[in-house]
């Protein structure tokens, strides 16, 4: 049974505005996980967080999200994301939101891939959150 998105009514993230993608983006996690969303909301989704306000680091510390559960993050923009086809939704709380793909195959997968730099330490974790 499929739930609703709960969408945020507010303007998509500036094209400079950071993305960031907890955990290294292996294809069968990011599958997973969409796969999970389909099941619950009928679309296939990734969880991101922007960066918002403030740096990467205390968006990573303050998001119960990401905080000390990842040991590496991958980056990329919001306008690196719609120049590749993909729509960010803001989903949940802010600064969360999803990027909606329209299938699973390898080339799309691949092409999300492709947005993100490598993966990076977390710059939060091991770091006290604010929250």
């Amino acid at each position: 049974m499929t739930r609703l998105l709960p969408i945020r009514g507010e303007e998509p993230p500036d094209d400079t505005v950071l993305i960031i993608r907890a955990g290294v983006m292996a294809p069968s996690s990011v599958r997973r996980t969409a796969m999970d969303s389909f099941e619950d909301f009928g679309v296939y989704l990734v969880s991101v967080e922007a960066v918002l306000e403030g740096t990467v680091e205390t968006t990573c510390r303050t998001s119960p999200r990401i905080g000390d559960r990842y040991g590496k993050i991958r980056l990329s923009t919001a306008g690196g994301l719609r120049a590749a086809g993909f729509v960010l939704l803001a989903t949940f709380d802010r600064p969360h939101f999803d990027i909606a793909l329209p299938d699973l195959s390898d080339a799309v997968i691949a092409r999300l891939d492709g947005c993100f730099e490598a993966a990076v330490p977390n710059p939060g974790k091991g770091r006290p959150g604010i929250r």
